[in-house]
């Protein structure tokens, strides 16, 4: 990502417009955000990644990672 202060505000503007983004995170290190993304499917994934995600403002590059499960923490125990 461009790192400009319009380039920031512009990202951010769009991609919390997008419903299929449920959690963003402006974070350190290699990367400039954390997206965490929910879509029924890879097809679906794939749509979003090459009709949305791509197109925002100031993105060069795209890593994805897919979940292939989630595990919770029992804080009751």
């Amino acid at each position: 990502m461009r790192h400009t202060r319009a380039d920031v505000v512009a990202f951010e503007s769009a991609v919390t417009r997008l419903p299929e983004v449920v959690h963003s995170h402006h974070i350190t290190g290699n990367f400039d955000y954390l997206l965490q993304v929910e879509v029924p499917d890879l097809p679906a994934y794939d749509n979003f990644h090459a009709n949305q995600l791509a197109g925002l403002p100031g993105v060069a590059t795209v890593t994805s990672y897919v979940t292939m499960k989630t595990l919770s923490v029992d804080s009751t125990a």
